[in-house]
């Protein structure tokens, strides 16, 4: 196996100029999380077909002429599970790579297996072992071992192959539009990009606050959101989000009560217990028509005999056609369409196509 070590800038700059010439290639990056609220990248890999670069972020700290490559509308990018691939490139270059293939859902879309490993993937279409003994280590030690290297290699090179499999039996099932489709809808709900402002509507248990304690609660969520970013610590780190759910559910506006009843630690307290105090009575003193609309939950019961008649329709169209079922459809799209007669935007495009209308034909019939 051969592969060539990137840890030079006019280096990085030659592969970018190589790899700009290939139509495909495939990227994997190996990243480290530990007491960060950002991925910290060790190593970006890329496979044009060709030759393999393993590219040294920590000596190459300029990782900027990769934009160019990643976003080139000319060059399919290959992953694998992509999400993470693609925090770590909105962390060193701050876009999504364009186009994807992701190596997963193409999986799932010929029914080899829903969110399947990539060393299950490689056995499946190569009958090659990969090695595990490196999936955990430390990738921001240097030297690197040849172990190391040997192994992140090896993770595009398959990769690649793994490709050429998928894509010839994709074509012939008339199915490679369906990958296409959501590759595009990733890197969406990634944590790490949600809006600051947005992120209270992620905390479950909400729908019985009024107004002003949604607002407590947002500008909260808010404060720890853009605190833990420019810090980069996690945002417990910060506070708990059980303790921020707390405060604005019980007006918790002193600092005593912010140890003992929203059971933040007295170093929290001593660090950030004034802004705490201060945004919360900032945002519980606003005008209730500049808080948050209540979170209306929707009680309307399940109908249970035509959720399993839909089940059962996603189900047998999945086995006829050899698709994995949970590639089709989400219980949460079958409840969206339940109540509203009409297909949910989870059930648009090829899922349209395939299985939405024969959903909608259960929907009409039932009684």
């Amino acid at each position: 196996m051969t592969y060539q070590y990137i840890e030079q800038a006019a280096q990085l700059q030659q592969v970018v100029e190589v790899c700009s010439r290939a139509s495909v290639i495939a990227v994997d990056t190996e990243f480290a999380r530990f007491d960060t609220y950002y991925p910290i990248v060790g190593l970006i890999q890329i496979y044009d077909g060709n030759q393999c670069y393993l590219i040294d972020p920590l000596a190459v700290t300029d990782l900027s002429p990769l934009k160019g490559l990643m976003s080139s509308p000319d060059t399919l990018k290959l992953f694998h599970a992509c999400s993470e691939d693609i925090e770590v490139f909105q962390r060193c270059i701050e876009i999504n790579p364009a186009p994807m293939f992701d190596t997963q859902i193409a999986a799932a879309a010929l029914g080899t297996g829903f969110s399947m490993s990539y060393q299950r993937l490689v056995e499946h279409y190569m009958e090659i072992t990969v090695p595990k003994e490196e999936t955990r280590s430390d990738w921001l030690q240097r030297p690197l071992t040849t172990s190391q290297m040997e192994y992140a290699a090896l993770d595009v090179i398959y990769l690649f192959e793994v490709y050429n499999h998928q894509k010839t039996q994709l074509q012939q099932l008339d199915r490679a539009h369906w990958v296409v489709e959501d590759c595009e809808a990733m890197g969406t709900d990634i944590p790490t990009m949600v809006d600051p402002d947005e992120f209270y509507l992620k905390i479950k248990g909400i729908s019985r606050f009024d107004r002003h304690q949604l607002n407590v609660l947002k500008q909260l969520c808010a404060w720890r959101e853009n605190l833990a970013r420019k810090k980069d610590v996690p945002r417990n780190r910060v506070v708990d989000q059980k303790a921020l759910f707390a405060i604005a559910k019980n007006d918790l506006f002193e600092k005593d009560a912010l140890q003992a009843e929203a059971k933040m630690s007295h170093g929290q307290v001593r660090k950030y217990g004034n802004d705490i105090i201060a945004i919360a009575n900032r945002a519980r003193g606003q005008d209730e028509d500049e808080c948050p609309a209540l979170i209306t939950k929707d009680r309307t019961p399940i109908d249970n005999s035509l959720l399993k008649k839909l089940k059962e329709a996603v189900e047998s169209y999945a086995l006829e056609s050899s698709i994995s079922p949970e590639l089709l459809v989400k219980r949460r799209h079958l409840e969206a369409l339940m109540k509203s007669s009409v297909l949910p935007p989870g059930l648009q495009g090829w899922r349209k196509e395939v299985v939405g209308d024969v959903l909608l034909d259960v929907l009409a019939t039932h009684s």
